[in-house]
């Protein structure tokens, strides 16, 4: 899990093993502890209408991930990498309870992207996350997500202090 609420950056690649490539070499030098605890990957994730996109985080317990997302052609992320090309996508907060931090940001005069929906997904029913207009953000979409940890087997996990506490 990262070290504070501001969890990762997220990148639209063309190619992700390519990216990951690239991005291991930086890390390396840069911030070396976060090539040394596997990724988590996912190789045929779907939110909504982005269907089999795949991606891979680089774990940091100490800081902000990274995060690289490769959509699937035809998709609305798919076809945002099309016109946009590579990008950062979004930055990533973290909070225990997403729906009274997104009723919270409404209330103080934030615009909510997906009319301020919280999404959940049926792989990891313990996530939540919802999104803050790159309006409100001047210039990048924001995800609010559920807290989340590694257990170095490649997959994200529910934070085991708040699944102890039934916060998850």
């Amino acid at each position: 899990m990262p070290s504070g609420p501001f969890a990762h950056v997220c990148f639209l690649v063309k190619d992700l093993d390519k990216a990951a490539e690239d991005w291991t070499k930086i890390l390396q030098v840069l911030d070396p502890a976060q090539v040394t605890e596997q990724v988590v990957k996912y190789t045929d994730f779907s939110s909504g209408a982005d269907q089999d996109m795949r991606w891979v985080t680089f774990v940091s317990h100490h800081g902000c991930e990274i995060q690289l997302i490769q959509p699937s052609p035809g998709t609305p992320l798919g076809e945002r990498l099309e016109k946009l090309g590579e990008h950062v996508h979004h930055l990533c907060f973290t909070t225990p309870d997403v729906p009274g931090a997104m009723k919270q940001l409404a209330a103080n005069g934030i615009q909510l992207a997906s009319g301020g929906k919280t999404f959940e997904d049926k792989n990891m029913p313990w996530q939540r996350w919802g999104w803050v207009s790159h309006k409100s953000t001047h210039g990048v979409l924001l995800e609010v997500a559920s807290p989340y940890e590694s257990h170095c087997d490649g997959r994200w996990h529910p934070v085991a202090a708040m699944a102890a506490e039934g916060k998850s």
